[in-house]
């Protein structure tokens, strides 16, 4: 009932002070895939969307993005970040659809709010402008501190265990050992470098910092 009324409020309120505050609405979906049969995407945002109308957002003013979560650039989100203004509102259907992390939705949500701009979201019953959208700031800002700490000890451990297994940190070597001693070989018997790189399908710069690592040069091959 009230969710219906809402708009026409704000309407209200903005005729008296002569401004227009808007209600933005924001879904997001994981892929953009669509069936190979009916040509339909996988997933769709319609349950988001009917969700976000109810709530009295306007359907031309729902944006929305086809993308992971994880990817930093979304054209739908970027869009609507450069509509909003001091004083309206972006619902979205839950929290994880807007931010990558809990350290992105912290940030995005204090840029908002240094902005004067609200969000609110359906699901979670969270509203950052509320009385308790400081306290969700400071929630987010913890588990934001926290998911840093659990990424660099994932890290840490990883290394460790890879180091304890014989392993290296680092880029991965082109060539293995048995290719590397081929190269040299190879080169000392007349190939040359470029003839080496086609061989080994590796550019010319692996095969000169593979025979330069060997102590090997064309002068080395012309006193054989």
């Amino acid at each position: 009932m009230f969710r219906n009324v809402r708009p026409k409020l704000i309407q209200s309120f903005s005729d008296i002070l002569g401004v227009i505050f808007m209600i933005y609405g924001y879904c997001r979906v994981s892929t953009h895939k669509k069936d190979k049969d009916t040509g339909e995407y996988v997933q769709t945002t319609d349950l988001q969307r009917d969700a976000l109308v109810s709530a009295g957002v306007s359907a031309d003013n729902i944006y929305e993005d086809r993308i992971s979560g994880t990817t930093a650039n979304r054209p739908g989100l970027d869009e609507l970040l450069t509509k909003v203004q001091a004083g309206d509102e972006i619902i979205i259907w839950k929290l994880d659809r807007l931010g990558r992390s809990a350290r992105n939705l912290l940030e995005l949500a204090e840029n908002l709010k240094q902005r004067g701009v609200n969000i609110r979201s359906l699901q979670d019953g969270i509203n950052t402008g509320g009385k308790l959208g400081g306290f969700l700031l400071t929630i987010l800002g913890a588990v934001a501190q926290l998911e840093r700490e659990n990424i660099r000890d994932r890290v840490t451990a990883g290394i460790a265990t890879s180091l304890a297994n014989g392993g290296r940190i680092g880029r991965k070597k082109a060539l293995n050992s048995y290719a590397r001693k081929e190269v040299v070989d190879l080169f000392l018997k007349g190939k040359t470098v470029t003839e080496l790189s086609r061989t080994f399908s590796v550019g010319r710069a692996t095969i000169q910092r593979t025979l330069s690592n060997a102590g090997v040069s064309a002068s080395s091959r012309e006193s054989m």
